[in-house]
């Protein structure tokens, strides 16, 4: 019997790809979600070829008008991923500049979680620009930051006005997405392993009062760890979590999330596509 959540992303797709076709406005998260199904299928005959360029194409004026960090990242993250298959010019400068400009910006980011997406794009963007300075800059950041905010058992604190508290949920799950790039690209376990903890702590403290977006990445990451998980090298050099279940927990939280997600904007069911394909990609 098929898997149910199979039929709820095809659904997601169909709604996603429909909304562009009809000159809605395109987020990251719509755009990553075509390309990475687009990627998945024969491209040749994939009917999601036209909405594709159409997304593309929006995304490199979306892009230019982006004012946050976050979103500037995930802009990144799309053109870096677009190069695998796109044959427009304007693909390889935007990554080259979107980089640069994220770079220029990491000394003036106070937000963990802001830094965090900031450095995860670059880093994916370095294997485009084939630029060891890239991720050696960007990985010497992460540790820097994570490195001043991490307490032992308690995960990422900073002084917020003179109180020391720990930072929020997108903290968390931003620096330890972050961290499973960098160990993806250096091989260090510390950085794993550390995206271990942040996410276990994370996990000890339901993401209330967090938005529909970061339940999602936290599947993410979730799903990513399950397959650092699923490797016999990988468990028998990490110190890893015994007996945990990332896809359990990752189900767990998109279970929760399906119908807001659903029932909401197209980039909430984007988002929501993106963790389902996530979760569903070792049977799917």
């Amino acid at each position: 019997m098929q898997d149910p959540r199979i039929a709820e992303l095809d659904d997601v797709l169909a709604r996603v790809a429909a909304a562009i076709a009809a000159g809605e406005p395109v987020d990251a998260a719509a755009a990553t979600l075509l390309l990475r199904e687009y990627l998945d299928t024969n491209a040749d005959a994939s009917p999601l070829q036209d909405v594709l360029g159409l997304a593309l194409a929006q995304a490199l004026v979306s892009a230019d008008d982006e004012t946050t960090a976050v979103g500037r990242a995930a802009w990144l993250t799309v053109f870096v991923e677009a190069t695998a298959v796109a044959d427009d010019e304007r693909i390889y400068p935007a990554v080259e500049r979107l980089a640069a400009a994220l770079r220029a910006e990491w000394p003036l980011l106070e937000r963990i979680g802001d830094l965090s997406a900031s450095v995860d794009a670059c880093l994916r963007a370095a294997l485009v620009l084939a630029s060891g300075q890239l991720v050696q800059d960007a990985v010497d950041r992460l540790e820097r930051v994570i490195g001043e905010a991490y307490r032992p058992g308690e995960g990422l604190v900073r002084a917020r006005g003179g109180v020391r508290q720990r930072c929020d949920a997108a903290d968390h799950v931003r620096g330890a997405s972050a961290l499973i790039t960098a160990f993806e690209l250096t091989g260090r376990l510390p950085y794993s392993m550390l995206a271990e903890e942040l996410i276990a702590i994370t996990g000890r403290e339901p993401l209330e009062g967090a938005d529909l977006e970061i339940h999602c990445e936290a599947a993410r990451a979730l799903c990513r760890l399950a397959r650092l998980h699923d490797d016999s090298d990988y468990r028998g050099a990490a110190v890893i979590a015994t007996g945990a279940d990332y896809r359990a927990q990752a189900a767990r939280i998109l279970s929760a999330q399906s119908v807001q997600a659903r029932a909401g904007s197209t980039s909430s069911a984007a988002a929501y596509g993106l963790a389902l394909r996530d979760l569903l990609g070792h049977v799917r």
